[in-house]
């Protein structure tokens, strides 16, 4: 039986959070000067970026950058890309991520000068370990995939990484998903990055020290069993997740020759502790870090022989269907955990070019209108636009799950503040008991 590894253990991580959201009237605009104003130290760089004109850094006492802030968008550029005046992205620098709970801390700081949360724009989440639960090396796992003894279920589009030698290629870094992805996935060697004085990010080794991944940050060293003092190479496998829609995340998962996609709840408050991130962390595994033995029709089947065969040797043996093949056990989830499951999923689709025009405007309308019927009127059309623009994620297929979603969706704009998947639960069973009119 496979040994459970406590969470405390596991070195899950956030390693990028960056949102997008307004500035309040009250306090527009949030420039370099309003936050000197209130008490921060800026660093304000010269030039802004290719989307917004002005960026700058909150520092503490010593320098250390603690939220990174792009503003005023370039709505005169040819690179234009539906912002609004009060729009902004906050980020979080890579450091602050390993202190505390980075979520709260960006969560305060938002409400604490008015900012109005529009979406998660990029979050990443990462683990990091030595060897895989079911105890491969990662090298060795990296150099069999890229033999063909494993081959990979879901976003197979690849890029590799690494160093081509006289006697052997080695691979330290795969990456899976392309540039329009919403979710794409990276196995790396983290120890190699972090051996560079260029790379080096004393925070990550103090957490790796933590969970117990090495004993001396400093020399990156770990006493084995025996005693005996090595360097071991620490992987990370990694998943950045960047959404359009707000409060929500499209995953994809084939089946044979066919792309389903679902939009599964994606807020903060799912990233706010580490077991939270676990569970997250598991399901991304589940669909974008599942592997195959690659096996044959009539072929003899054995661990041996899947780990010494080599695609040239197998004649004209027909390839089983990927679905029909071993899985290659890497890790050893929960007991218990519920994986999110693919059912019924949205046709992909894109948001109406006019809706966004017209949502832009009234936002602009309210933010410069002081009247409160004004102000009232636009929030109601915001909020029906919002319910109509919903119906992109809501799945074709089954009447009473896509009522169920859809139902969800106008409760969570309407202001319901519980779990998505709660309310979706709770919507399920008044519809089967047909209770919910």
């Amino acid at each position: 039986m496979p040994k459970e590894i406590d969470i405390k253990q596991r070195c899950v991580n956030i390693d990028w959070l960056e949102v997008y959201v307004l500035e309040s009237r009250d306090h527009y605009p949030c420039n370099a000067d309003y936050f000197r104003r209130c008490g921060y130290l800026v660093d304000e760089r010269e030039y802004g970026t290719r989307v917004y004109k002005e960026m700058f850094t909150l520092v503490d006492s010593q320098g250390n950058p603690l939220i990174e802030v792009r503003r005023n968008p370039k709505s005169g550029d040819s690179n234009f890309n539906g912002l609004v005046p009060e729009s902004s992205h906050i980020r979080l620098p890579n450091w602050m991520l390993y202190q505390g709970n980075p979520v709260d801390y960006l969560r305060e700081f938002l409400l604490k000068h008015d900012y109005i949360f529009k979406r998660i724009y990029r979050l990443d989440i990462c683990y990091d370990f030595e060897y895989f639960d079911s105890g491969d090396q990662p090298q060795r796992f990296v150099q069999r995939y890229m033999k063909g003894i494993y081959r990979k279920i879901n976003q197979c589009e690849r890029t590799a990484h690494g160093k081509d030698g006289w006697e052997d290629c080695i691979e330290n870094s795969l990456s899976w998903g392309s540039r329009s992805s919403m979710v794409s996935t990276k196995l790396y060697n983290k120890s190699l990055e972090l051996s560079s004085p260029k790379s080096d990010k004393p925070y990550i080794k103090t957490a790796w020290m933590l969970c117990g991944l090495i004993d001396n940050p400093m020399s990156m060293t770990k006493y084995d069993t025996n005693g005996d003092l090595y360097h071991p190479d620490i992987w990370r496998l990694e998943f950045s997740m960047k959404s359009e829609a707000d409060g929500w995340l499209v995953i994809e998962m084939v089946h044979g020759k066919k792309v389903r996609k679902q939009a599964i709840p994606h807020r903060l408050e799912q990233f706010d502790a580490k077991d939270k991130i676990w569970k997250r962390f598991q399901d991304l595994a589940y669909h974008y870090f599942s592997f195959k033995y690659r096996e044959y029709i009539g072929a003899h089947q054995g661990l041996a022989y899947n780990a010494l065969v080599s695609v040239d040797s197998v004649g004209d043996k027909r390839l089983k269907r990927k679905d029909r093949c071993r899985d290659k056990v890497l890790f050893y989830w929960d007991k218990g955990h519920e994986f999110l499951q693919l059912s019924a999923a949205p046709p992909p689709s894109k948001g109406s070019r006019d809706s966004e025009i017209l949502k832009r405007r009234l936002i602009h309308y309210r933010a410069t209108h002081l009247m409160e019927k004004v102000r009232l009127a636009c929030d109601v059309l915001l909020k029906d636009i919002e319910q109509v623009e919903s119906f992109r994620f809501t799945p074709k297929g089954d009447a009473m799950e896509r009522m169920a979603l859809q139902l969800t969706l106008n409760a969570r704009i309407a202001g319901d503040k519980r779990e998505a998947l709660e309310i979706l639960a709770e919507i399920k069973e008044l519809l089967v008991n047909d209770k919910i009119f």
